[in-house]
């Protein structure tokens, strides 16, 4: 019965390792989770018979599970699990979880499974092998819901996978249609974007990349209208701020012009009148010059103090660079 306003840590069975690894990532909420768009996503397409496999490769395959056991690495003393699945065509696949040995015994003899993953050719002995793949244990007559295909890529941090947030993420996406929609249907019909909730489902479990793409482009364009707005009311608010007005005198920036030793470009020019205009005004004057290095922002920045001084007014410059 979980709402958008749910704590993941409220979640059931959620382990308190993926409780820390949320809590890092500053995931703190239903919302938050399914507004964590997969960062991209990786191809396994449709399960392949084991024979059929090819060195280096991200494949799906169906099968029975012939082997399984724990056991530690005999130099490192690490624990891993390892498997053997056979399929109906015969072919064997060895499959091989490190640092995982609780999948030992969660799994069984006789279970039909799909694993997903790279195939590369064993090391030891002919055929294939799969490292540290995803995996499903399947019902006897169905094929895989989770793996296979295209499988989400998101953000981690220690303690979570992939997998574990897709598979959570699944169980909540019905609340999808709940999220607020903050992008006027005006905009959105200009931008050709979806609305929040189909973002959010395509985003997770598209079924075309271009779904993806679209889900991920509304998203980011939903961040940086939030970013625009937020200096738009940063600036309103700035200009409610009473300031002494500093009025241009142009004998000032002769005598400065003069000084310096060399001529100033148009467009050291140009930047200089509009902040001497700025300068002039009764409301704080914030402004940010962006230009290479050595394009000449500190003469600018000179010519400001130099107005600032004649009008009997303090400046600092801090000077970062050399």
């Amino acid at each position: 019965m979980a709402t958008l306003d749910t704590p993941l840590s409220e979640l059931p069975k959620l382990r308190p390792s993926e409780r820390k690894a949320f809590h890092r990532l500053g995931l703190g909420t239903v919302r938050d989770l399914l507004l964590h768009l997969p960062f991209g996503w990786d191809s396994y397409g449709v399960p392949v018979a084991i024979r059929e496999l090819r060195d280096g490769e991200h494949q799906t395959v169906l099968g029975t599970l012939v082997e399984v056991g724990a056991k530690h690495t005999p130099r490192r003393g690490m624990k891993l699990t390892e498997a053997v699945l056979s399929d109906e065509g015969g072919g064997r696949l060895k499959v091989v979880w490190f640092n995982q040995p609780y999948l030992a015994r969660g799994l069984q003899r006789g279970d039909r499974m799909a694993v997903a993953g790279v195939v590369r050719l064993s090391r030891y002995g002919s055929g294939f092998e799969m490292l540290n793949p995803h995996h499903e244990v399947l019902p006897s007559a169905s094929g895989p819901r989770r793996i296979g295909g295209l499988m989400a890529r998101y953000h981690l941090s220690k303690g979570i996978t992939s997998r574990r947030i897709a598979e959570l993420v699944g169980q909540l996406l019905p609340l999808a249609a709940e999220l607020a929609e903050l992008i006027p249907p005006a905009v959105r019909n200009r931008h050709n974007l979806p609305g929040v909730a189909e973002a959010v489902r395509w985003g997770h479990r598209p079924q075309t990349e271009a779904q993806w793409q679209r889900a991920r482009a509304r998203m980011a364009f939903a961040e940086l209208l939030e970013l625009q707005m937020a200096f738009v009311v940063a600036a309103r608010r700035l200009e409610q701020e009473p300031a002494v007005p500093v009025p241009y005198r142009q004998e000032v920036i002769d005598t400065f012009k003069s000084g310096v030793g060399f001529p100033l470009t148009n467009a050291q020019r140009r930047t200089a009148w509009d902040i001497f205009r700025d300068m002039a005004r009764p409301v704080p004057m914030n402004r940010l010059l962006n230009g290479d290095v050595g394009a000449g922002k500190t003469a600018v920045a000179a010519a400001a103090v130099a107005m600032t001084h004649a009008a009997g007014l303090q400046s600092v410059v801090m000077a970062p660079t050399e």
